[in-house]
């Protein structure tokens, strides 16, 4: 089970994503604003951040900022959703709320996948484990039909608008 720390202003997408994220079998912590999620993160550590863009008191944007900015969090991979459009933030990845349901699922799924093999290279090598080397690649393009991978990392939608 891991941590997801669901940020949004509109308790309608807090109660959609949260529901969702509990079927997946994810702990979910829940923040209205960009600055009750920066205290939470420090607080619990999430294993990912979905946030929304527009929010009042601080951003989605301003919280990817802060979260990149710090040494022990900079390193959780963070989904930004936003009706809005993509603001191309880096390090960030983005799906528009019109996406559907099962893409995003999977972009859940795979973002944990590599945050989990992250931690325990990590781990074995703090452990003073020899782990085997880990290739760097470029993003591969996804086989899923909907859901692709473009140079930047970014994850988008073929259901946006």
């Amino acid at each position: 089970m891991s941590t997801i720390l669901l940020v949004d202003d509109e308790q309608e997408m807090l109660d959609l994503f949260t529901e969702v994220l509990e079927l997946m079998d994810h702990r979910v912590l829940g923040a209205r604003d960009g600055r009750e999620a920066l205290a939470l993160a420090r607080e619990a550590s999430p294993d990912l951040v979905v946030t929304d863009w527009n929010m009042p008191r601080m951003t989605g944007l301003e919280l990817c900022h802060e979260l990149h900015e710090d040494e022990q969090l900079r390193d959780i991979p963070i989904i930004l959703h936003s009706a809005a459009g993509n603001p191309h933030a880096p390090g960030v990845q983005f799906v528009p709320k019109s996406c559907a349901l099962e893409e995003f699922e999977e972009l859940v799924r795979k973002l944990l996948a590599s945050t989990h093999s992250r931690r325990k290279v990590a781990c074995l090598e703090s452990q003073g484990s020899r782990a085997p080397p880990t290739a760097h690649h470029a993003p591969a393009r996804s086989s899923s039909p909907g859901l692709r991978f473009d140079l930047d990392c970014e994850a988008a939608c073929s259901t946006a608008h």
